[in-house]
């Protein structure tokens, strides 16, 4: 699949030359041109007031490098627009998949970090986990001087680079600059490929919303005796059923029976159950049809995370009380039997720390644990058999550092995450073996 590369400068400094960046980016599209035969170039600069100069879908090298020239003297000379930029991006990327079905590339060369507030990484992060799926990926070149290689916004394009299968480079003088431009003219892989029948991928409610307006739906029309792109009938040959009138896709015009293009997005959507690009492949526009179509056949659709979704049917399963066992009749036998019992079972108050087990969802459902904490009543999934222990209670050991989390104790976790850098340390590091920053 073909590439389309964006461009960013958020260079304020001049540890690079104006001419050594022009040399190099014309190089790279050249180059880039010989295997990327359809892609596209586009380079966003800002001016120092915070415009940008955006320029968009060109296949010349030409084009981009004079706009360098033209707009590298009035370029901010103090601040950084990262955050800005690469929203100005994803919007622009989030227009065009609606049309086309490409890989989207976008190589930031930045030398200044951002200091803007916790709300617009939020922010970015939070398109970034949108627009990644489409697939796109960022290539972050952080110029330095000399040997510098640890700033305030690390953490933050680790995130992103590492999040959209991208990379990080650090390079400090024009050698490394070349040889890095050198290393991305080779196109990226993406393992699953996002057109043919690619693996569910797994998204929030809002990312789904955002997919599913980008998306457009099939419509009615009164024209008569259309003709369904796979079927070749008027009339489905699958269901037989006359009331299933073709769609059609405005972009395109073909015609497609419900049915058909049902089955055909089942195997052939976009890694969300419901949404596909148009089968004319001249066409390629992103279309949506009914969840419940896919819901009613396959039974296999997903649109949050799984926690997010087991979260949600288990709050919808479980009682807000405790079941109440109901009393058998009291014959004479259980008569005798009662007397061999202090407390009925139906009159036993669940009492601090007593578990009980209960059956979500039939003979078949999940099996959680009830216990009561304090004034709450706190559900779990039993995972295995509860057991009393013959021997003493084991005394919890400070030094054997142990954490209780749902009432569970396990070990601490064999490693831990640099704050600073995003580098795995073994837990019993006291600083980072990468950066240096204290654990």
């Amino acid at each position: 699949m073909n590439e389309d590369v964006y461009l960013y400068l958020d260079l304020t400094k001049e540890i690079l030359k104006k001419k050594e960046i022009i040399k190099a980016i014309k190089y790279y599209i050249e180059e880039k041109n010989k295997v990327n035969l359809n892609g596209r170039y586009s380079l966003l600069i800002f001016q120092e007031e915070g415009n940008p100069i955006f320029i968009t879908h060109k296949k010349d090298a030409g084009i981009i490098t004079n706009s360098i020239e033209e707009n590298w003297k009035n370029r901010p000379k103090e601040q950084s627009y990262f955050e800005n930029g690469l929203f100005y991006i994803f919007s622009y990327i989030a227009e065009t998949v609606r049309k086309k079905s490409k890989f989207n590339r976008i190589i930031v060369i930045t030398d200044t970090p951002s200091d803007l507030s916790d709300d617009y990484r939020e922010a970015l992060f939070n398109l970034v986990s949108k627009i990644k799926n489409f697939p796109t990926f960022i290539d972050i070149i952080r110029v330095s001087k000399e040997d510098q290689r640890f700033f305030s916004d690390d953490v933050k394009l680790n995130v992103l680079a590492s999040d959209t299968k991208g990379g990080i480079f650090y390079i400090k003088d024009k050698k490394e600059f070349n040889d890095t431009i050198k290393k991305l003219i080779k196109s990226k892989q993406y393992v699953t490929t996002f057109v043919d029948r690619p693996e569910i991928i797994k998204i929030t409610k809002d990312d789904y919303a955002f997919y599913n307006h980008l998306a457009k739906s099939l419509k009615r029309t009164n024209e008569m005796n259309l003709v369904c792109y796979f079927c070749h009938e008027e009339i489905c040959p699958v269901c037989a059923d006359v009331h299933d009138i073709p769609l059609i896709c405005e972009d395109c015009n073909q015609s497609f029976h419900n049915c058909c293009i049902t089955n055909y997005t089942i195997n052939h959507n976009i890694g969300i159950p419901n949404i596909l690009r148009c089968p004319n492949k001249e066409c390629d526009v992103l279309l949506k049809i009914d969840a419940d179509e896919i819901i009613e056949v396959s039974g296999e659709v997903e649109v949050s995370t799984v926690k997010e979704y087991l979260e949600e049917e288990i709050a919808e399963k479980i009682p807000k009380e405790l079941p109440k066992v109901k009393p058998l009749p009291i014959t004479a036998s259980a008569l005798e039997h009662k007397k061999k019992e202090k407390i009925e079972l139906s009159e036993i108050p669940l009492e601090e720390d007593q578990v009980k087990k209960i059956r979500i969802g039939g003979f078949f459902g999940k099996v959680y644990t009830v216990k009561k904490v304090g004034d709450k009543i706190v559900y779990e999934k039993a995972t295995k058999p509860t057991f009393k222990p013959t021997s003493k209670k084991k005394e919890i050991i400070p030094q054997e550092r142990m954490l209780l989390t749902n009432n569970k104790a396990r070990k601490k976790p064999t490693f831990i995450i640099c704050p600073q850098c995003g580098k795995q340390n073994n837990s019993e590091q006291l600083t980072c073996s990468n950066c240096g920053y204290k654990l």
